[in-house]
């Protein structure tokens, strides 16, 4: 997890560092994961930005998710009910807020 986060960091600043140093500056605004990649692809450090933040999101999912593996084939029932019930939390949380 420590590298999910070192690597989401790097792309925050990255974008961080591109929209200071841009004269033209770009329109701040909720972007879908397709226009991400798009923006991406444009140099738009808004996007950049985004996708450090979707990156700071998907590493404690990938955690559970790789956990709730791990307990599917150790046919531990228990933790397999507890994992997928912390990752709906995860989406619960991701999704209102």
């Amino acid at each position: 997890m420590k590298y999910g986060m070192i690597i989401s960091l790097a792309v925050l600043l990255l974008g961080l560092t591109m929209y200071v140093l841009d004269p033209s500056g770009h329109e701040e605004m909720d972007l879908s994961l397709g226009e991400i990649v798009e923006g991406i692809l444009g140099g738009n450090p808004i996007a950049i930005i985004d996708l450090g933040i979707v990156l700071l999101i998907a590493t404690p999912l990938s955690r559970v998710v790789t956990a709730a593996a791990v307990f599917l084939v150790y046919r531990e029932g228990r933790y397999v009910l507890l994992s997928l019930l912390v990752l709906a939390m995860l989406f619960l949380a991701v999704l209102t807020g």
